[in-house]
């Protein structure tokens, strides 16, 4: 319905580098290991493990039936948030979700087209999370500079919960 054999290139093609870089990341962890610069190593090697998720992700897009800006929400967001929800659409297949969809020949595309609304959610929530996630450095920030931050006030000037704001500054 929605398959297109070009963005499965482009996929294959960007998870291939993806997989190189992995390996040039291991690598440089090893010469930064070699070095005694066992920080730097840690942090290529949490950046291969991401590369690894994010080229494993890509390659899960291969050959679904789900339209170019699906993909592109779904390539874009958290790795793990992305994973998730391929694999609940996994686990739930359309038999189990749709009893007598043999008799219907629109109801295969309607649930593609939920299942992409399903895609505009994570993407939403990805991006509201880390949009939290940036506000809450920012307070910090301002505070480690001796500044207080009335967060009753940021919560009107943001529309983000005074607990919200709370919790997420207790739990850094």
């Amino acid at each position: 319905m929605y398959y297109n054999a070009e963005s499965d290139d482009r996929l294959r093609r960007d998870a291939e580098r993806m997989r190189i870089a992995v390996g040039e990341s291991y690598k440089y962890a090893t010469q930064a290991d070699a070095e005694s610069d066992h920080d730097r190593a840690a942090s290529l090697r949490e950046r291969a493990a991401w590369q690894t998720r994010k080229a494993e992700l890509w390659e899960r897009l291969i050959g679904r039936d789900i339209r170019e800006m699906s993909r592109i929400k779904l390539t874009s967001m958290d790795v793990e948030a992305a994973t998730k929800l391929l694999d609940r659409f996994d686990a739930n297949p359309i038999e189990d979700v749709l009893s007598g969809a043999e008799q219907s020949e629109h109801a295969e595309g309607r649930l593609t087209l939920i299942q992409e609304n399903a895609c505009n959610w994570a993407f939403a929530n990805s991006v509201r999370s880390e949009a939290l996630d940036e506000i809450v450095r920012m307070v910090q920030v301002i505070e480690s500079d001796g500044v207080e931050v009335n967060l009753a006030a940021m919560a009107r000037m943001t529309g983000i919960s005074r607990q919200t704001l709370h919790a997420r500054l207790r739990s850094e």
